[in-house]
């Protein structure tokens, strides 16, 4: 799925660096938007980073408990899979799924027919996907101005 959570941040640091930061009226403005800028650069690193962080720990976690339960052999956690790479099979799968698409029309009717609502079907759940990751999220109360800097 693309834009990815990382092209995103980066995108929106872009943003904040080349066309908000320049147009900010003061000095007290700029420090204040440079406070989120650098949140927006810890969420993006986080992001990179969380994923392989957690299973190198939750890894660690099973061994020693598996060494204070007296087993050698912890049994091994699923390997950590990154976004990018999640990302970049998506991107292999849809081709080859618009080249399956392609193919339809030299379907006999019946099996046309049938392909096609198979097809339609994927492309609501991918909307409701798509949906339910671009929908509004929710923080809660926010606070009504940053802390001063």
């Amino acid at each position: 799925m693309r834009p990815t959570t990382t092209e995103l941040l980066e995108q929106l640091d872009h943003v904040l660096e080349t066309q908000i930061m320049p147009r900010l009226p003061d000095e007290h403005t700029k420090a204040r938007m440079n406070v989120a800028s650098q949140i927006l650069r810890a969420v993006h690193n986080r992001v990179l980073m969380q994923g392989e962080t957690i299973a190198a720990d939750n890894a660690d976690i099973v061994a020693l408990l598996a060494r204070l339960d007296g087993r050698s052999d912890p049994g091994g956690e699923a390997p950590y899979v990154s976004v990018d790479t999640l990302a970049a099979r998506n991107d292999e799968l849809k081709a080859q799924l618009v080249g399956a698409l392609n193919g339809l029309d030299d379907l006999p009717e019946e099996a046309r027919a049938a392909a096609d609502a198979a097809a339609n079907a994927y492309l609501r759940r991918q909307l409701d996907r798509e949906l339910e990751l671009t929908a509004l999220p929710s923080f809660g109360d926010a606070p009504v101005d940053l802390p001063l800097v």
